[in-house]
């Protein structure tokens, strides 16, 4: 269907000022209205791995064709071992940007010369994939197994 440059516009300042109303109109019903879902803070604070193990937090994060990831490594007292990060300009599914922090996670394990760890993610079908390892045939979960392969004792947490 062909639309004139006029329509266009047209349609395209009808939507924005439908969105603009929306999103006013949604502002006010949360400020005004008790929230469907009750906010419950969730007081979480760091557990100590097992003795012998470091602890090894990883994240992932993806916006804007960017991708970021970081990790942080302590010892069962909670010192500060080492960590790492960094970007990258790539288009990714968030799970591949999680395995990408496991992947670069390990190697500062490695580095760190570090062969037992308990590691921790927030990203729940990462984990579940790592605690199945060996069983999926997908490449995510090859290049999983892969990354797993270069630690003596892994739990993931």
């Amino acid at each position: 269907v062909a639309v004139s440059d006029g329509a266009a516009t047209a349609i395209e300042t009808l939507f924005k000022s439908l969105a603009k109303t929306f999103f006013h109109d949604f502002r006010i019903h949360n400020v005004v209205n008790t929230p469907m879902l009750p906010i419950t803070p969730a007081c979480k604070k760091w557990e100590k791995p097992p003795c012998g193990f470091a602890k090894i937090n990883f994240d992932a994060t993806v916006s804007n064709e960017k991708m970021g990831y970081g990790m942080i490594v302590r010892d069962a007292d909670g010192f500060v071992l080492g960590g790492s990060g960094s970007f990258k300009e790539t288009v990714i599914d968030i799970e591949w940007a999680e395995l990408i922090a496991f992947e670069e996670s390990v190697k500062v394990a490695g580095d760190l010369n570090i062969s037992k760890a308990v590691f921790e993610s927030d990203c729940a079908s990462l984990v579940n994939k790592i605690k199945k390892r060996g069983t999926d045939i997908t490449i995510l979960g090859q290049c999983m197994d892969k990354a797993c392969m270069k630690l003596d004792n892994i739990i993931f947490g």
